[in-house]
This record gives C-alpha cells, structure tokens and sequence, in this order.
C-alpha cells in the first residue's frame, strides 16, 4: 500500500477539529469546536426524553450514554451503537424548501436514544456478550508422530445470538416513538 491511504485516514478522522465534552446527568456529549449550540441542543433534548424512553422499556443503561456530535460535513443523520452507549448525531439540519421544517434533532435523538434502550433491554446476555458459538470440530486419524492432529473433517458450528430485536422492529418502533415521546413532554 502507499503513503496516499494515511491522508485519506486523516482526512477522515478531521484531526483539524478541536473536541469538547459536555456532561448532564444520564449523558455525554462530545463535540467539535463550532457544534456547541447543537450539542446543548441535543443534551436538553436527550434529558427531556430519558425518563419517558427508559420508562417505556423498563431499562436504565448501566452507564451515561455517550453522544458523538458531528457537524464538519453537509450530512444529517444518526446511529447507535447499543454494545457501546454511544450515538453518532451529524447534525446539519433537515430543512429544505422542498421537504418542509420539522423538530429534526428531537427526531433523530429519540429515535437514536429508543435503540439503545430497547435493544440493551433486551440482549440475553448482556452489553459485554454479543453471541457465542457451540462447535465441533473432527480430525482424520493421523499416524504420524509429529503431527498431533489430522486433517479437520467435521466441522460444526452453532451461533447462540445475545441479540433477540429483528432490525425491522427496531427500526419501527424507534420511529413509532418519536411522536409519542415527544407529545409525553410537550413538543408534539
């Protein structure tokens, strides 16, 4: 490979980019220098819908969740990783002439924010155990001393999935949720 990859990496990563953290009572919330409003934006919103979400699913995370706020590039939208308690937010706004104005930020963090909550609820073995496997594994004889086993020949392999939410679900309920949620606190 060439030396061209590592620049696109930085590039990537925005090593430009001066980082802040602002911390509330159930979360994090980092943020680039220029994001500020946005992430202050976000915590409210996070706050505001962290008693009527984790009530709903009768789950607390076991530690604040982390919110990763980006705003360098022209792009909206958001992820959750729900092994980690971490949502990634790029944050341009979603208004345009076209498409009409809406309360996108409440969208996106309750829809985001009801991942964590209903996936880590439901997880069998819990944030530090995704899946394990069963597995079998059969050898030819071999006869030779300074082979300890033969030639694998059977091989079977079970996956046990910590992980029960088919992503249609996931996805339909987090979105069924954003209404709901914000009419529970006044933003309807």
């Amino acid at each position: 490979m060439f030396p061209v990859l590592l620049a696109a990496q930085d590039d990537y990563n925005h090593t430009e980019l001066e980082w802040h953290t602002l911390e509330t009572a159930h979360f994090f919330v980092n943020f680039h220098t220029g994001a500020e409003r946005t992430a202050h934006e976000i915590a409210f919103i996070a706050e505001s819908i962290y008693k009527p979400v984790t009530d709903m699913y009768h789950h607390i995370p076991d530690q604040k969740v982390e919110f990763i706020v980006r705003d360098h590039d022209d792009y909206s939208n958001g992820g959750a990783i729900f092994f980690e308690n971490r949502i990634e937010i790029w944050a341009s706004s979603l208004d345009f002439d076209l498409r009409g104005s809406h309360p996108w930020l409440w969208n996106v963090i309750t829809h985001e924010f009801t991942h964590i909550i209903q996936i880590q609820s439901s997880l069998k073995f819990g944030r530090k155990i995704p899946a394990f496997y069963l597995q079998y594994l059969g050898y030819e004889a071999e006869r030779r001393p300074d082979v300890l086993y033969g030639y694998p020949n059977v091989v079977i392999s079970y996956p046990i999935s910590g992980f029960l939410v088919p992503a249609w679900f996931a996805e339909g309920t987090a979105q069924y949720n954003n209404p709901r949620s914000n009419m529970i606190i006044g933003h309807a």
